[in-house]
């Protein structure tokens, strides 16, 4: 058992505290006896979160943070959550929070940052957040320690099998069925089938039809599969400059009920979801007649009209 380490920031107060714990108006300080160190969570990165006598998850803007050890009452929190002083702090006192707490300053202009790696995570969890860019708009959906993480922009998972790691960007997806223990996949790169724990169907199809990179700059679809150290020196975040004492709008957060893992064995976890893509037969520009051999290809799910070059997105329809 060790107390937590807590530095706090210009105008931080504590709310209550605790042998292992720290709540104060700007965060949550918590002892990790996973990880063996002091986990410090911003109230305004807080999006859903999850609380037990023995153990938390948080849901954040930029990844998970899970922590065990003598976690505080749920009241605690809620009521610092309630108190809402952290809505007032500007970019600038978010970022000096986010460095006091150890994990990565997201601004909504920056199109990619580094996931929220602090906390305690199995190998498989550490090895996405500390190797992988996160991008702007992107969370985690729903997750299984040491076999899949899905989010709203891409699926990363771990195949028993043949003991190997795959991500799936789903826009590039065009069937899949999960079943039980297995995950069968069609993407425009190949024919998957993967064996182990799966998301579940429902899961899928609701991540899926959200269509969450539709919101994606199409030169930052390729950011998917690409490890952070490879996007930071080809597109530094230097670059994308803002005000400190800009106002940055805080996360809304939920205290869920639900289990923080699911099983794909789970109600809702059988079935086959086909898709078909639908073009237009006219160009809603220039009226001129479009079919699939004349169209221009500008991007995985957009094309250009042959006539005048306006683009257009190609509609899904299930089958």
């Amino acid at each position: 058992m060790s107390a937590p380490v807590f530095i706090p920031i210009e105008g931080e107060r504590v709310v209550a505290q605790a042998a292992e714990s720290v709540i104060s108006n700007y965060r949550f300080a918590q002892f990790d006896r996973g990880s063996n160190t002091t986990v410090s969570v911003p109230l305004h990165i807080i999006k859903e979160y999850k609380l037990t006598p023995r153990s938390a998850m948080f849901k954040v803007v930029n990844g998970i943070i899970n922590v065990i050890g003598a976690l505080p009452q749920r009241e605690e929190l809620r009521g610092a959550l309630g108190l809402g002083e952290f809505e007032h702090l500007n970019a600038g006192d978010q970022r000096k929070l986010c460095e006091v707490c150890g994990v990565p300053f997201v601004h909504p202009d920056h199109p990619y940052n580094r996931w929220t790696s602090t906390g305690y995570h199995r190998r498989f969890s550490r090895h996405f957040y500390q190797t992988f860019a996160w991008l702007r708009g992107e969370s985690v959906f729903t997750y299984w320690p040491d076999a899949f993480i899905l989010t709203n922009y891409r699926l990363y998972i771990f195949d028993d099998r043949k003991k190997k790691m795959y991500m799936f960007p789903l826009h590039m997806v065009e069937t899949f069925e999960a079943r039980k223990n297995r995950l069968k996949i069609k993407a425009t790169s190949g024919e998957f089938d993967i064996r182990g724990k799966v998301p579940r169907q429902d899961h899928l199809v609701q991540m899926w039809q959200q269509r969450g990179w539709d919101d994606l700059a199409k030169d930052y679809l390729d950011w998917l599969i690409r490890p952070f150290n490879y996007i930071n020196p080809r597109h530094p975040l230097s670059q994308y400059t803002y005000s400190d004492s800009a106002s940055v709008a805080t996360q809304i957060a939920q205290e869920t009920k639900e289990e923080a893992q699911v099983s794909s064995a789970q109600a809702g976890a059988a079935g086959t979801v086909f898709v078909k893509p639908i073009i237009k037969n006219r160009c809603d520009h220039c009226n001129a007649p479009m079919s699939w051999e004349s169209i221009d290809w500008t991007g995985p799910d957009q094309y250009a009209c042959p006539s005048c070059g306006n683009t257009h997105r190609v509609d899904y329809v299930r089958m």
